[in-house]
């Protein structure tokens, strides 16, 4: 799929809704009251990428990696789990392994990387919390062994426990290495809340109001870092498109599920805007 057929997708368009001046409002808001004030990120510094699953790192922070690969920053991009569940009453685990492999690659390539800035840790999709030790001590080694000034992972609220587990093993092992470290979350799940995708109904909107509230305080008003990627927007396009199981049905198999399927493709057309966000904190400064 190309980035055309991403953008172009009525299911991710924009709509000029309520939902999305509300969203916007709340957006200006922050950046009034709450703008991050701190030194401008340092483009061509190192930088590790932790990504839970493979397309989190393009989905939540892929036009900062554009950026910084054109500022000729050393980056790497650490693949958490080996995503083997995303489809597996589809297909078989290794097919899927190998299959979403090939995609971080390819993915990565997009960005401006090389294969090798690629590194597979390949704990079992959604069991990465029942390693963490075992996590913990490569995430160490890799710090060790690429001594990066930037360290972007999955933002600490970010809802599933793989996204949730490697924002704990990460920054735990961040701590037990000991040098000062600028962390950057990135929201990916977090993002599906409205005002920036669309109510799951109103029952269920009511129910989880709390939560509802908490996340949308938290990308308005937390994630105070905010990036403007406009400029390599179509990498980033290109780069999601290269994850072909996760954004087209496999044999136009209508049952097989894709990210524009989640809250009407609202929640795939936040990736597809000119800004990123995280949540950043200085770690040993």
């Amino acid at each position: 799929m190309s980035q055309q057929n991403l953008t172009s997708n009525p299911a991710i368009s924009r709509a000029h809704s309520i939902r999305d001046r509300f969203a916007a409002a709340l957006f200006a808001v922050g950046v009034k009251w709450c703008a991050d004030e701190r030194a401008a990120l340092d483009w061509a510094a190192p930088a590790l990428v932790f990504a839970p699953h493979p397309d989190d790192e393009v989905l939540g922070c892929g036009g900062t990696i554009a950026l910084k690969a054109m500022a000729g920053s050393s980056l790497q991009i650490v693949i958490m789990t080996d995503g083997r569940t995303s489809h597996a009453q589809f297909v078989d685990a290794q097919t899927l392994i190998e299959m979403r492999r090939a995609e971080a690659v390819d993915a990565s390539k997009q960005l401006g990387l090389d294969s090798s800035a690629c590194t597979f840790l390949d704990f079992e999709d959604n069991r990465l919390a029942e390693h963490a030790d075992s996590a913990r001590k490569q995430v160490i080694e890799l710090l060790q062994k690429h001594r990066p000034e930037q360290v972007f992972v999955s933002h600490r609220r970010d809802r599933l426990r793989d996204h949730v587990a490697t924002y704990e093993i990460v920054t735990s092992a961040i701590r037990e290495w000991g040098k000062p470290v600028t962390v950057l979350e990135y929201p990916v799940w977090l993002w599906n809340t409205w005002p920036w995708t669309t109510l799951p109904g109103l029952w269920a909107a009511f129910a989880g109001l709390p939560r509802m509230l908490r996340d949308s305080a938290e990308l308005a008003f937390g994630c105070r870092t905010r990036i403007d990627i406009g400029a390599v927007l179509p990498r980033k396009l290109d780069a999601l498109a290269q994850y072909r199981s996760q954004v087209q049905r496999h044999n136009d198999d209508s049952r097989w599920p894709i990210l524009s399927d989640v809250s009407e493709g609202s929640f795939l057309g936040r990736f597809c805007t000119g800004i990123e966000v995280f949540r950043r904190t200085e770690q040993g400064r």
